[in-house]
């Protein structure tokens, strides 16, 4: 009994020992240990994956595949939407320019110094300021 397990544990040590090795060589380029190269084929063979294999990934494919295009779709839509807002902005400064603008020719254009020049350039006008300041009515009288 002692001897079966004896016999086990070094197949353990030289099993993990194999496994470092395979481990260790996967991760370096160039060369393996014996002096061949691996390729990519080699690797897939050694950890014994087999067509079976990828199709029962398909479904994990395809969920990672959905994703990846939905946060694809995402942030095309985000981009769209922050350049309709900065475009949206620019409008609004530009219409709140033009208001303030025809707001301050309307003020201009009606006071009453602008009003009685426009009047002496016409002439035709019969209307003329007045000689005697505006009068207040009290409520009282």
């Amino acid at each position: 009994m002692d001897e079966k397990k004896i016999q086990h544990s070094e197949g353990e040590k030289s099993m993990s020992q194999q496994g470092r090795r395979w481990w260790g060589s996967m991760f370096t380029e160039g060369e393996s240990e014996s002096g061949e190269s691996k390729s990519l084929k080699d690797v897939v063979k050694s950890m014994n994956i087999d067509g079976q294999w990828f199709f029962r990934q398909i479904p994990l494919l395809l969920l990672i595949l959905g994703g990846i295009l939905l946060m694809v779709t995402n942030r095309y839509q985000a981009q769209q939407e922050i350049i309709e807002k900065e475009q949206l902005q620019t409008d609004v400064e530009d219409w709140r320019f033009r208001a303030l603008t025809r707001s301050s020719e309307l003020t201009t254009r009606t006071r009453q110094s602008q009003i009685e020049e426009r009047l002496k350039q016409l002439g035709d006008s019969l209307l003329t300021p007045a000689k005697e300041p505006p009068f207040t009515i009290n409520p009282n009288d």
